[in-house]
């Protein structure tokens, strides 16, 4: 491969077959067993590399953030296209919650899905949003911001604690609104730690259930 030393090379060739084999990338720590390294540093050293040669991309934060840009061959093509999605954990579509956790757990969707704008994964918890068709269990796509256009859907901390809401401002106010009747809107109260932006909702994914008994005896 142009402008790739021998190792560098093996580094790329091991982490698309690795993708191909388990459709997600290997750990700085796989890596490293897998090649006897003694230590991460090396590991690090040749994925900066690659990155620097435009062969990966990686996303700061995520243990296996690896996406691969420039495959050589078919095989890798879909590997090429592919892009890693911490799940960060769950977000109330309620009342606001505790602050979401990173879970150590991802997805790798192709890249064409919204527009490869997103950066984490939320599971949905409650039913606030059920007006824009967005229930419990959902998987939202949130693209990192801290800050929105008016009618944006957003992950919203309030006073410290996780919340879904469509972005509404009153004059000078921000208001949280929900899309179902039957949960208030939130408006931060004055002298309260507030209402920032976490980032916006990119994509919605969702997992139907499992039909119960379906052609079973």
């Amino acid at each position: 491969m142009n402008g790739l030393t021998e190792r560098q090379r093996q580094v790329l060739e091991f982490l698309r077959e690795y993708v191909r084999r388990s459709g997600y990338p290997p750990t700085i720590r796989e890596i490293r067993i897998a090649f006897g390294l003694r230590s991460n540093r090396g590991v690090v050293d040749h994925l900066r590399a690659l990155e620097r040669k435009g062969r990966i991309r990686r996303t700061p934060g995520s243990s296996r953030a690896i996406e691969i840009v420039s495959p050589a061959d078919g095989a890798g093509a879909a590997a090429g296209r592919a892009k890693t999605y911490p799940i960060a954990g769950r977000v109330s579509a309620g009342r606001p919650e505790a602050p979401l956790e990173d879970g150590g757990d991802f997805l790798l969707l192709d890249q064409r899905l919204f527009a490869g704008r997103g950066d984490f994964i939320l599971e949905v918890k409650g039913e606030s949003m059920t007006g824009e068709q967005i229930v419990p269990g959902d998987l939202v796509v949130v693209a990192k911001t801290a800050a929105c256009e008016p009618g944006s859907l957003v992950v919203a901390l309030v006073d410290g604690e996780t919340t879904l809401k469509r972005y509404v401002r009153k004059g000078s106010r921000v208001v949280l609104e929900p899309a179902n009747p039957a949960y208030a809107a939130i408006a931060p109260a004055e002298g309260s730690i507030g209402a920032s932006v976490v980032g916006t909702v990119v994509g919605v994914i969702r997992r139907y259930p499992k039909p119960r008994g379906a052609f079973s005896r």
